[in-house]
């Protein structure tokens, strides 16, 4: 219960619980302030300070304190919304102090938090609710604890503490500001092969160390690895390792999941899918070969479409050569990476070490740029759809042993963003905005954030205009009209009748353009879109043209594939006249408004008008005359004007 001043006393609010951890959703102010006491974020006492510095009166409705609070940097966006769902259990675990969603996985949700005490940030794994009493789950947290907090090596992420609160388990780790390697590659296509070469080196050096402390990593994949910008690659995940003195939990694991195939079906080596149980780091060897088979052509080395199938490949089949679907690779580096998997143990490299020296000599170290604010955006707007997904009912395939693969559902954590969705401001400097707020155009700041930097691949693509109809619904699971916390709504569509005219694309180096008739425009590959975008690297419904309150937007659409503007990756962004859309790497579509388009520009105007006067004045100063006998005339007579004689021709006349 909170107790909040007003003008003539103190007011008491109080919300009638609905459920464990879930209250009614707050309406006004005071109820807002209750949630907030009950979730630990604050005491009642620094509430009603934030609320006497802000002049937070009590006829102010939640939305509007959850925006000044978020603006202000007392609360993150994420924390703001949650307590507008009335959801206040869980954002102080233990005492650390839960600041937004990192990431998320099948064992459960990764927090950006605090310690308690303290202002520095860590991440915070928490087991989701449904496997707390699940002894697989359970075993898999506490082998990942134990290797993490055995190893202490610049490419491993550490592990601080494991505990539990009775309810809920949670780890205490490393916060790494990275993207995952299969997140890359799933955006921006295969690695170069110099940053190819120099990532496996990093991650065969960071599994040497684990190897030479008895633990053997056992699920190495692209998802498994995080790159930093600066190029430092971080190995994480030892939740199927395998420890030599922790027999008790490999025996959990095995029979959990049955101790014939622990790991996953694209990168697991051969022996260990038919007995996890016996295996040496040679092992891990052959999975980050696949690994950096992914990272050099951007698909799976065996891309079969069942798990069986996939094991059985790599049990008999060989790899297509890297060198035969990118001729630019050196021929060395092809022959390491056949070596990294050779079916049989004996013909690969012996130690991971073995491995990071073969590498070497082609490594290349290069800043990664992403930008890892809207990054977190992006996961954590997937996480929320997952878990809407998982609250409507048991929907997904029953777990097992062996995960399928991520990588051949590129880019899936991109799904149905939109850079409204809670800002990620909580792993780095004062600098960062704490909250992500759409304003208006006609305020005079830009809309939309300012997504990850990508370098695309280049397709041979062509634009036509494809069949109307394809308008999509305004209120679609992904639209745009409702906001989080703090972050008002995006304009509503603007009407056809009020549509601005002269709005089109244009197709760079062409004279095809293709006008904006309707406010919604899809655009894609697919018999769906309204602009046909056609090649390699476009999605059949890649993104949406919109027009709202007069103004455009690109909002993305694709699950698989990037859409670029102005060379920065868009999610949602405002639009205007001379804006550069990239579709796969190399196709480019101009926008362009009326002032382009019809008519000619003001500066041409202006520019004949002055050489229009200029003649004119010229005529007066050397035919006086002419004006004279003009004027003489008058406006009514009939006569013919009698120009000058010419006189004599000068010299040089013809």
């Amino acid at each position: 219960m909170f107790w909040q001043q007003t003008g003539g006393g103190l007011a008491v609010t109080s919300l009638s619980q609905r459920g464990t951890g879930q209250m009614q959703a707050p309406q006004t102010s005071a109820q807002f302030f209750e949630l907030l006491e009950k979730s630990g974020l604050l005491s009642g006492e620094n509430i009603r300070r934030a609320a006497e510095k802000l002049q937070l009166s009590d006829d102010l409705d939640a939305r509007t304190v959850a925006a000044r609070l978020a603006a202000e940097r007392i609360l993150t966006p994420f924390q703001s919304e949650r307590i507008l769902e009335g959801r206040y259990r869980g954002l102080v675990i233990d005492g650390y102090r839960v600041r937004e969603v990192l990431g998320f996985g099948g064992m459960g949700c990764v927090f950006i938090a605090e310690e308690p005490g303290s202002d520095r940030k860590v991440a915070l794994k928490v087991l989701s609710t449904e496997h707390a009493q699940d002894a697989g789950m359970l075993a898999r947290m506490k082998l990942e604890a134990a290797a993490g907090m055995r190893l202490n090596h610049p490419g491993i992420i550490r592990t601080h503490r494991l505990a539990s609160t009775g309810a809920v388990h949670y780890l205490v780790m490393d916060l790494v500001r990275g993207i995952s390697l299969h997140e890359i590659v799933a955006l921006r296509g295969p690695l170069k092969h110099g940053i190819a070469c120099d990532v496996g080196m990093q991650a065969a050096l960071a599994l040497h160390a684990a190897h030479q402390s008895g633990i053997i990593h056992r699920d190495i994949k692209p998802a498994n690895f995080l790159l930093e910008n600066d190029g430092t690659v971080r190995v994480l995940d030892f939740g199927l390792a395998m420890i030599e003195d922790s027999a008790e939990d490999e025996f959990s694991l095995s029979m959990v999941f049955g101790h014939d195939c622990l790991g996953t079906p694209d990168y697991i080596a051969p022996e260990q899918s038919l007995d996890s149980r016996r295996v040496d780091p040679r092992a891990d060897v052959y999975s980050l070969g696949a690994t950096l088979y992914v990272a050099f052509t951007a698909r799976v080395p065996f891309p079969d479409k069942s798990n069986k199938a996939k094991l059985e490949a790599q049990r008999t089949r060989a790899p297509k050569n890297i060198c035969e679907l990118r001729p630019e690779i050196p021929a060395e580096v092809g022959a390491v990476i056949l070596k990294m998997m050779a079916k049989d143990p004996a013909d690969r490299y012996q130690t991971a070490a073995e491995a990071a020296e073969a590498l070497r000599p082609f490594a290349v170290r290069k800043p990664i740029p992403f930008d890892f604010r809207e990054l977190v955006t992006l996961r954590a707007k997937q996480a929320r759809e997952k878990t809407a997904a998982r609250e409507k009912g048991p929907t997904s395939p029953p777990r097992t042993g062996a995960p399928r693969s991520s990588i051949t559902n590129a880019s899936d954590w991109l799904s149905g963003v939109d850079s409204r969705t809670v800002g990620a401001d909580s792993f780095a400097a004062p600098s960062t905005p704490a909250a992500r707020t759409y304003v208006s155009p006609s305020a005079g700041s830009p809309a939309g954030a300012r997504p990850v930097s990508t370098a695309g691949r280049a397709p041979d693509g062509v634009v036509s205009n494809a069949g109307a109809g394809a308008n999509g619904a305004p209120g679609d699971a992904r639209g745009l009209s409702s906001s989080g916390a703090g972050q008002p709504a995006l304009p509503s569509l603007t009407n056809v009748a009020a549509l601005p005219q002269g709005w089109h694309l244009q197709l760079a180096g062409s004279a095809v353009r293709l006008p904006l008739q309707k406010p919604r425009c899809a655009i894609g590959c697919g018999t769906r879109a309204d602009i046909c975008v056609t090649g390699a690297g476009v999605d059949s419904l890649q993104g949406w043209l919109e027009c709202r309150g007069g103004q455009w937007f690109y909002r993305h659409d694709s699950q698989r594939f990037g859409t670029q503007v102005n060379g920065e990756l868009a999610v949602l962004r405002p639009l205007q006249a001379g804006d550069r859309l990239l579709f796969g790497g190399s196709l480019q579509l101009q926008l362009q408004g009326p002032a382009v388009r019809g008519g000619m520009p003001r500066w041409v105007l202006l520019l004949l008008l002055v050489v229009g006067l200029a003649g004119a004045v010229l005529v007066v100063v050397q035919r006086p005359g002419l004006v004279q006998s003009y004027l003489s005339s008058g406006p009514t007579s009939a006569a013919p004007i009698s120009l000058p004689s010419p006189g004599p021709p000068a010299e040089g006349d013809n």
